[in-house]
């Protein structure tokens, strides 16, 4: 199992390459025969990180998310598989060069890392934390994606209002689909988010009797969830478009880091595995 999971590792960037040259292809124009196999590309990458994941797991018999190597990787698998969700809901694929490029980097990043050292911690070798720190990664990645595609709609937002249609506008995607890719990042988001904080709750109360800790990290992850549940919910009610979800999406997400940056260096929490 472990020579199968390490071949996978270094097979990976090679698949994420490939599947980026299909959509530069695409992108470009030059193969338009190539939109209708994007589905099948996505699923099928999707799988086979899926299967490096799995195989991994069994043969370190814990939860892979403390090392360089598994933390890049699943940040690359996480950013496939949102983006894979956007582009079957949007039927759109304009973004999927620029989206999948960063999971590239990640996947290239964690092949050059790979470890074998076993882990001792319990935690990573619980289903339900599992559970918990993989959909709340996936969440944490929604959002930051939802801030790339803001920060794009912003610079394409620019380009228009200066009239300056030059190469930058040209190779971004279209201004309408950056807004709805932004928003539909936002919401996917807080709905994985959400599922993991709640399975985190519920992991708190079967292990320390307690469905609500007095924890700094928690406190302040749980307040930036609402945050953003509350800022989505008046913008959907409000209907608040372009600019300003864009810039709504491009402020939470930096109280994100700036709040996750405290607590992880400032503070002391019982709510950490490393």
């Amino acid at each position: 199992m472990k020579l199968f999971s390490q071949i996978l590792s270094y097979a990976l960037p090679l698949l994420y390459l490939g599947v980026i040259y299909f959509y530069y292809l695409i992108f470009t124009g030059k193969d338009k025969r190539l939109l209708n196999k994007t589905t099948g590309l996505l699923i099928g990458l999707l799988f086979i990180h899926a299967v490096e994941i799995i195989s991994r797991l069994v043969a370190l018999n814990a939860i892979p998310l403390s090392t360089t190597h598994d933390a890049f990787s699943f940040l690359a698998f996480s950013i496939l598989f949102v983006y894979m969700i956007l582009e079957l809901s949007l039927k759109n694929k304009g973004s999927g060069l620029f989206i999948l490029s960063f999971a590239f980097i990640f996947e290239l990043v964690s092949s050059f890392n790979v470890s074998w050292t076993l882990e001792t911690n319990p935690l990573l070798k619980d289903p339900s934390f599992a559970i918990h720190a993989s959909v709340s990664i996936m969440g944490y990645t929604a959002l930051a994606l939802s801030a790339l595609y803001a920060l794009m709609y912003i610079l394409q937002n620019r380009n228009i209002k200066k009239r300056n249609l030059g190469k930058l506008f040209m190779q971004l995607p279209a201004i309408s689909y950056l807004e709805k890719m932004s928003a539909r990042s936002v919401f996917i988001g807080i709905i994985l988010l959400g599922i993991g904080i709640l399975q985190g709750h519920l992991e708190a109360y079967d292990v320390m009797g307690s469905f609500w800790q007095n924890d700094i990290k928690v406190i302040v992850i749980d307040t930036i969830w609402i945050i953003y549940l509350i800022g989505y919910s008046a913008s959907r009610l409000m209907r608040w478009r372009g600019i300003y979800m864009a810039y709504f999406s491009i402020f939470g997400f930096l109280v994100l880091i700036l709040g996750g940056s405290m607590v992880i260096y400032v503070s002391e929490s019982f709510h950490s595995f490393y």
